[in-house]
Order: structure tokens, then C-alpha cells, then sequence
């Protein structure tokens, strides 16, 4: 057996800047699709790089921002490839705002983005380098992201929990901060349903959609789901929770999305997205998933309260275990956090 090639870690390491948004809108908040469809270049640039075969994205884990991203903001993303696997590799992604004021980067991000190496018949190409840990920092990262890994099989087996359990009631779900609104909206009434189908110019290397273009749209989506269930045109995307790529798109595909509100909080929600497919034959499959958690505030770029809130009954089982879910994916952030600041 051919003994596998190995490369280093720091031979990995490249960056990408520019100044994103619009001039016009100079200063003002801008959708967090922006940035994601960098670190999508960017990885996919790293696990290329790496692998000398074409790529594609599999998943995003979290991806909180810090601090808004203003039109005419410079972004620098910096990334590095973290773990291989037979045909995986997993890039962390740190992403800086230069910060006029002080003139100098300030973090915005750091996430763990995971690509598959493609072979030339469009099945995962096993035939890619290992990685070297050379350095204890290099070794303390291949700990992390072990951890990670086994943070993410957990957060898988509580949402198979959920879906797995009996019949749930509305009084043991739903939170009492999500009773204290004004108004009212069955998760049916939350939802947004758009089609498009994507044209050649989206295609990346492998003839199929480009991620940063789709996450691009799922984030516009997102957003305009919650606006249309505050009725506020000021909101903004602050994270985005475990987008998975189950399936590629063709240009000849029919792009259906589905977005809903699933979790109300004081300033915040969470919109779950869900993308299907309709092939060229007439098939339906589903393609990717993921949540995004989008804040409310005013004109003064302040945290306004939402005063909408879902009505959620004992009937609509669908609606009360997908607020539950959303609800332990809120829990499982927060022990994350608190284990991060203790560490």
C-alpha cells in the first residue's frame, strides 16, 4: 500500500480581504451573507490548495458575529486547514473588520468549515494528503477540533431526541418570555416559500451552483422572514447555525427554499431554512438546511424587543418539537459559551 503523502499545517495558511458593500450605503449594517460567501471562497481555496482536486462544501458549523459588518467595511478572513480526513478536510476561518477609528483589525468571526475533495467522476476522492501537527499549537487545535466533532454528534442525537419523543404539550415547551408578546403567529403563518432557478454564471469549477452564492440567498431569506414577522426592516443576521450541503445544484434545477420562524426571544429569533430540489426528471430531493438567528433593533441601531410571538398548540405537533429543538440548539450555544469563557 502506498504510504499517504503528508503536508504541513502552515502551508495551508492563506488570506482574503476586501471591502465589502456598497458605497452608497456607507456606514450602515449589512447581511451577514456577505461574509459567508468569503469564508465559502476562501476554504474552498485552502481545501483545493491541499488536496490538488476539485472541492465541494459539506457544512458550516456556527458562525456568530461579534460585531456588525458595515457597508464599506474591509474584511479580512484568514483560514487554515485544521483536519483531514479520508476525503474530508475541516479550514477554520477567522474574519477581522479594520476598525477606522483605531486602525486596526478587530475579530468578527472564527468558524470550522468543512469540504470534500471531488474526484473527476463526481464521487470523493480518497487520494489527498494527510496533515502534520508540528507545533503544541497545532496539536491544541487537533484537540479543539475533536471536540468540536464530538459537541456536533451530540447536538445531532439531542435533535433526533426531540424528533424520536411522544406527543408534546404546548405548556411544558413553550418559554414564558415567548408567551409575554402582543400579538401572535402560528409557525404556519411565518412561513416564506420562494423558487428560482440559478443561472450558468453561478456554476462553480464542478458545473454545479457555488455555496457562497446560496448562502448568499439563504440569508437574504432569512432576514426577510423575520421582517415579515416583526414588521421591521431592521434586522440583521447575528449567526448561523450547522448549514449542511446534502445535495449539488445544477443550473438546470428548480431551487425551492422554505423559511419559518421557529424560536422567538426578547431581541432575537431563529429562522430555519430548508432548500429541495426539483431535478431535471421531475424529482424532488432535499439539498440543505440550516438556522439563522437574526436581531431586532430601531433606527438608532439599538436592540428593540420583539413583540410578536408564535402561538404554538398541543395540535400542531410539528411546530411545538420544532420549538423545542430550536430552544436546546439556544441551550447547547449557551453551555458552549460558558465553557469558552472558562476555558
Amino acid at each position: 500500500m502506498t504510504e499517504r503523502p503528508m503536508k504541513r499545517i502552515g502551508d495551508s495558511r492563506m488570506y482574503l480581504a476586501e471591502i465589502v458593500g456598497q458605497e452608497g450605503l456607507h456606514g450602515q449594517r449589512m447581511q451577514a451573507g456577505a461574509i459567508l460567501d468569503l469564508m465559502d471562497v476562501l476554504a474552498g481555496r485552502i481545501a483545493f490548495s491541499h488536496s490538488g482536486s476539485r472541492v465541494a462544501t459539506l457544512s458550516f458549523d456556527r458562525v456568530d458575529l461579534i460585531y456588525p459588518i458595515l457597508h464599506q467595511d474591509l474584511i479580512r478572513l484568514e483560514g487554515q486547514l485544521v483536519r483531514v480526513g479520508k476525503s474530508s478536510m475541516t479550514i477554520e476561518v477567522k474574519g477581522y473588520r479594520k476598525d477606522l477609528a483605531a486602525r486596526e483589525f478587530m475579530p468578527v468571526q472564527r468558524s470550522f468549515i468543512t469540504m470534500v475533495a471531488i474526484s473527476e467522476v463526481g464521487k470523493s476522492n480518497p487520494n489527498i494528503p494527510g496533515l502534520l501537527y508540528e507545533t503544541p499549537e497545532e496539536e491544541r487545535i487537533r484537540e479543539e477540533v475533536s471536540r468540536r466533532q464530538a459537541i456536533a454528534d451530540r447536538w445531532r442525537a439531542m435533535q433526533e431526541a426531540v424528533d424520536a419523543s411522544g406527543p408534546l404539550r404546548a405548556a411544558d415547551v413553550v418559554e414564558e418570555l415567548n408567551r409575554d408578546k402582543q400579538e401572535f403567529l402560528t409557525p404556519a403563518e411565518t412561513e416564506i416559500e420562494l423558487r428560482r432557478q440559478f443561472l450558468p454564471r453561478h456554476l462553480n469549477a464542478l458545473g454545479t451552483i457555488f455555496g457562497g452564492d446560496l448562502l448568499l440567498w439563504m440569508d437574504q431569506v432569512a432576514t426577510y422572514t423575520a421582517r415579515h414577522f416583526t414588521r421591521n426592516r431592521n434586522m440583521v443576521t447575528l449567526a448561523m447555525n450547522r448549514i449542511f450541503f446534502k445535495q449539488p445544484i445544477f443550473s438546470r434545477d428548480l431551487v425551492n427554499v422554505k423559511s419559518r420562524v421557529v424560536y422567538v426571544r426578547r431581541y432575537t429569533l431563529e429562522v430555519e431554512i430548508s432548500v429541495s430540489l426539483q431535478r431535471a426528471d421531475g424529482e424532488i430531493v432535499p439539498s440543505h438546511s440550516g438556522y439563522f438567528t437574526v436581531l431586532n433593533y430601531d433606527e438608532a441601531g439599538f436592540k428593540r424587543p420583539i413583540v410578536t410571538g408564535l402561538r404554538l398548540e398541543d395540535r400542531d405537533q410539528e411546530g411545538l418539537k420544532a420549538y423545542r429543538k430550536a430552544k436546546e440548539r439556544h441551550r447547547f450555544w449557551r453551555e458552549g459559551q460558558e465553557a469558552s469563557s472558562a476555558d
